[in-house]
């Protein structure tokens, strides 16, 4: 679902959320409760995708690799 400015809704964003964390559980892993939290933050309309994302690769992201 998109608004007339072709930004996602709260209910499209919670839909390609869960479409995301589905797509994370059929690998056997489990999102943590900083992710949630970042998550429910995207789907509120507080944190960009981009943030979201970026948030994420950094919690993954090994000491010393390359940005």
């Amino acid at each position: 679902m998109t608004s007339q400015n072709d930004e996602p809704t709260a209910d499209g964003r919670r839909a390609a959320l869960e479409s995301a964390r589905a797509s994370v559980r059929a690998e056997g892993l489990v999102p943590g409760p900083e992710f949630d939290a970042d998550a429910e933050a995207y789907v509120a309309g507080t944190l960009s995708v981009d943030e979201l994302v970026e948030r994420a690769e950094q919690r993954h992201r090994k000491p010393g690799a390359a940005s």
